[in-house]
């Protein structure tokens, strides 16, 4: 049982990181890169949940604001309320952003290769019980 649950937990993980990746990738594309801010910090709306996600503002190349929380929660002190980020979006669809950085490259592929290797050990022991 604990190896079903391991391999759809790797494999939840891998649809999440693969779907992250190929939305940014898409964005990036055709994206606008502009220059916005962390207006706030906010709370999940899930009360269980402890996780933070940051309020972006940016103003888009037709001149409106767009205010919008980031669908990636955040760590602590990753990011602070009034500092500068680059914001890459989508022309058609503003509210379709992802913040350019560091972090936002390179955590989805590390999730990826997190996921094969929690699956792989889930399917070495689903073919070893």
């Amino acid at each position: 049982m604990e190896s079903i649950f391991i391999v759809a937990i790797s494999i939840a993980l891998l649809y999440v990181a693969f779907k992250f990746r190929l939305s940014t990738k898409k964005i990036a594309k055709n994206g606008t890169q502009t220059e916005g801010v962390v207006f706030d910090i906010v709370a999940s709306n899930n009360i269980n949940s402890q996780a933070k996600y940051p309020l972006i503002r940016f103003v888009t190349a037709k001149k409106e604001w767009i205010t919008e929380q980031y669908n990636i929660s955040t760590l602590p002190g990753l990011f602070k309320k009034g500092q500068k980020v680059i914001v890459v979006y989508n022309p058609d669809n503003p509210k379709e952003f992802f913040v350019k950085s560091t972090i936002t490259s390179i955590a989805p592929i590390l999730a990826i290769a997190l996921a094969i290797i929690i699956l792989a050990i889930g399917v070495y022991k689903l073919l070893h019980i």
